[in-house]
């Protein structure tokens, strides 16, 4: 009966360990602070200036 409560005890400790590491990787991919954005959020905030800033009518060959 000791092993049983043993092996409880012994999840519950990797359950908490694996529930902190995903909590703490996300906080700092995915951080909304300007001074300080996550990872996730400033690349994404590139690709949407990238995507902003092309113009329709501007060819790469140049224009016609």
């Amino acid at each position: 009966m000791n092993q049983r409560g043993q092996i409880v005890v012994e999840y519950v400790l990797l359950l908490v360990i694996a529930v902190g590491l995903a909590a703490l990787l996300v906080s700092q991919l995915v951080n909304r602070d300007p001074d300080n954005p996550g990872v996730l959020v400033s690349k994404w905030h590139k690709i949407l200036m990238v995507i902003g800033d092309d113009v329709p009518d501007k060819r790469a060959g140049g224009t016609r």
